[in-house]
């Protein structure tokens, strides 16, 4: 299925040389932080996220920033005009950096992280004082450093705080990639084992969390949240939304594409992606694009799970042109245990992780406020 590719692909460094200069805290005259070429890649977690930022990641141009977990819990792209002090912006800009350099779990900054986050929070402009300018201010750093003109980070939630992004940084893009729903709860079942399967540096607590997270109708009401506020932005000119089939079955044509909505020339290095860690998981030693995990939900999901989720995800699924196949009324009864064990895994949630459970629940109650929807999947290869 065949969608419109976005408007005229003029290059994001373009657009942010466009964008009004202002004078930094050194009398040295500069282009705004927030102004800077930024990519979001979102989707609901486990969509295949890890595999297209590390495709693009792997362009000359392109710096593929770890999940930063910043919007929804160290900022809120709603408040972002909430007075905050210098203290407070260099605590932050230190926690980005342990995230990029060290992961999600790399413990607290360093004296020496917190001297760079310092010295950056030092330099900049009045403008940028806010906590949307200093992730702009921290990102548009490191790519500099690392000789690359756009940032890309890759925050499966983002989706979540989608049109508030956009606004909130003009020279921005976001592309979406969705997966089927099934695949998404295979995937999330799985979730767990991934320090067996070679990711050694996930603490046994994340493991244990992503254990208690997993239930077949949350995961469903989140990839059915994460789809709705996609489709909500399907006109947004900066917005795109890729189906992770369509990768798989055409890696080259659909990266081409993408290339093309950030205006740059697609380079073969994209294709050439290692596949551990991602939702194209297969081995460490494997590099590429595989067709071969679109079905293996079908091995891993009860009858119970399946129905549970295609019947959260009905409605989406058909628009997205994924069959549902286990609604009928002999899987009616299959259903059952997952719904009365349902109870003690939000209680589990709660305990374990109420920071991620409060972000989700706001996040699925939170109306996706974006005026001239047509009901169109998205604005690229679909």
């Amino acid at each position: 299925m065949q969608t419109r590719i976005a408007h005229s692909p003029d290059t994001l460094d373009v657009a942010c040389a466009q964008e009004a200069s202002f004078v930094g805290a050194h009398g040295v005259v500069q282009a705004p932080a927030s102004s800077a070429p930024l990519l979001f890649v979102t989707g609901a977690s486990r969509s295949g996220t890890t595999m297209l930022a590390r495709m693009l990641g792997s362009h000359s141009a392109i710096m593929a920033f770890n999940e930063m977990h910043y919007f929804g819990a160290e900022c809120d792209p709603y408040a972002n005009d909430r007075e905050i002090s210098a203290l407070k912006l260099t605590d932050l800009a230190a926690t980005l950096l342990v995230r990029q350099t060290h992961g999600l779990w790399g413990g607290r900054p360093s004296d020496v992280e917190r001297a760079w986050a310092g010295q950056l929070v030092h330099d900049l402009a009045d403008h940028e004082r806010t906590p949307a300018g200093l992730f702009a201010a921290v990102l548009r750093r490191l790519a500099d450093d690392a000789g690359k003109s756009i940032a890309c980070e890759q925050t499966p939630r983002n989706i979540f705080y989608a049109k508030q992004l956009l606004d909130l940084y003009p020279n921005a893009r976001i592309i979406h990639i969705v997966r089927d729903p099934r695949a998404v709860l295979a995937s999330q079942k799985n979730r767990w084992q991934l320090k067996r399967l070679g990711a050694h540096h996930l603490p046994l607590s994340e493991m244990i969390r992503n254990r208690v997270n997993y239930h077949p109708y949350t995961m469903g009401k989140l990839w059915a949240k994460a789809t709705d506020g996609a489709l909500a932005l399907a006109e947004h000119p900066r917005f795109l939304m890729v189906r992770f089939e369509d990768l798989a079955a055409d890696a080259k044509g659909n990266v081409s594409r993408l290339c093309s909505f950030l205006g740059l020339q697609f380079e073969p290095a994209m294709l050439d992606i290692p596949r551990w860690g991602s939702s194209n998981l297969e081995s460490s030693e494997q590099t590429g694009v595989s067709s071969e995990v679109v079905n293996k939900w079908r091995e891993s999901l009860s009858r119970g799970e399946l129905r549970i989720c295609e019947r959260t995800t009905q409605r989406l699924m058909q628009r997205l042109k994924y069959t549902p196949e286990f609604l009928g009324q002999e899987n009616a009864m299959s259903s059952l245990p997952s719904l009365i064990s349902y109870p003690l895994h939000v209680v589990g949630v709660v305990a374990l992780n109420p920071v991620r459970a409060w972000i989700h629940v706001k996040a699925l109650f939170r109306r996706n406020h974006v005026s001239g929807n047509k009901s169109k999947v998205g604005s690229a290869p679909v």
